[in-house]
């Protein structure tokens, strides 16, 4: 600043209240002169009232000096407290019992990690319900078209099973009446040949009564012998042919029963093997239909829980960047009222020193006026 330049004090609360003013660098030396033969000199140059108005300026200008050594001190204290608890906010933030933001965060990044987990657990149990679903879809369209396709097999083969047996029920009827017609003419045959035998003896009887008569002299006993025992041979002959035609008829009538019911017996164990395989494949059907039904339970139950927690943990967590960023606007509001305390203070000391300047102005013209 010019010394012959005008200058101004601020008095108040950082140099906000009432401002003095000097019109001249003159009046200033003139007003901060004590000695009365100057004063004396300065009354004659100037009138009394122009005295006694520097008189009062500068007994305000002391008065205003005093208070801005005094509001200096006290933003000098002021300035020690805010860097206090500007000191106090940064230890606790480096303490273990304090603010530690980065202890702060922790807990944040805990609830960060059990929320990805929570999902990738959820996630996990997404992806086995969809493989479950995708293991019940191929069981239905592979298991259950091979069920289905024995089924259809063995309704084939029970149909033609039925219609063997049909034919041989059919073939058995057929054989049996055979029988009765064997059995028919094997009586038949019989009867006949009894009656040829009766009626040979009675032939006999009549020839030897009719020998006995007519002659004495043939050999009617060897004769009849001879008739007899080509009857019974014969008589034993047709016997024996019967009996094997009959034991061969029967012999095959037995075999054909015997191949049947294996038949029946094979298609009724093939058929119960089918029947307990459809079983089998109906309860891996119902168990894998629970399963999927628990599954599904239990992924609602895991959303419906999750769900909570994952509400919870949100709740929690804005709740703390709330009160993280309460934090940082307090901390910045500190800041900027320790700022603005420091910008006073700057003034507060700019000023001081003009005004130092200009006392020490003052008294270097008083000395080298009193040098002269």
């Amino acid at each position: 600043m010019p010394r012959d330049s005008a200058g101004s004090m601020f008095g108040g609360a950082g140099g906000r209240g009432t401002r003095v003013s000097i019109s001249s660098l003159e009046g200033l030396r003139n007003a901060m002169r004590k000695d009365p033969q100057r004063d004396a000199a300065a009354a004659a140059a100037a009138p009394a009232e122009v005295a006694a108005d520097d008189k009062k300026t500068m007994q305000g200008l002391n008065e205003r000096l005093a208070e801005y050594l005094a509001r200096e001190g006290q933003l000098v204290e002021a300035n020690k407290k805010i860097q206090a608890e500007i000191n106090e906010i940064l230890a606790k933030r480096s303490a273990q019992d304090g603010r530690d933001w980065n202890e702060i965060k922790k807990p944040l990044d805990d609830l960060r990690n059990k929320v990805k987990n929570m999902t990738m657990d959820i996630a996990n149990v997404m992806l086995k319900i969809d493989n479950s679903k995708l293991a019940n879809d191929d069981f239905q369209n592979n298991w259950l078209d091979t069920e289905n396709e024995l089924c259809r097999t063995v309704e084939r083969d029970l149909i033609g099973l039925k219609n063997i047996l049909d034919d041989t029920k059919l073939q058995r009827l057929q054989l049996e009446g055979e029988v009765e017609s064997v059995k028919e003419e094997l009586a038949i045959l019989k009867k006949d040949h009894n009656d040829e035998v009766e009626e040979l003896r009675q032939k006999i009887r009549d020839s030897s009564i009719h020998v006995e008569v007519d002659s004495q002299e043939s050999n009617l006993a060897e004769t009849l012998n001879k008739i007899r025992a080509a009857y019974d041979k014969l008589a034993k002959k047709n016997q024996k042919e019967a009996d094997n035609w009959y034991q061969s008829k029967f012999e095959n009538i037995k075999v054909e029963e015997a191949q049947n019911t294996e038949a029946l017996q094979s298609g009724r164990s093939e058929l119960n093997d089918l029947t307990r395989q459809r079983q089998m494949l109906e309860l891996d059907i119902q168990s894998m239909i629970r399963m999927i039904r628990s599954l599904e339970e239990n992924l609602k139950e895991t959303e419906e829980r999750y769900g909570g927690e994952l509400s919870r943990l949100r709740r929690v967590l804005q709740g703390l960047e709330a009160e993280q960023g309460q934090l940082r606007a307090q901390l910045g509001r500190q800041v900027e009222a320790h700022q603005d305390l420091l910008n006073v203070k700057m003034k507060l000391e700019a000023e001081i020193d003009e005004y130092r300047k200009l006392m020490a102005g003052i008294f270097a013209d008083e000395d080298r006026t009193d040098a002269v």
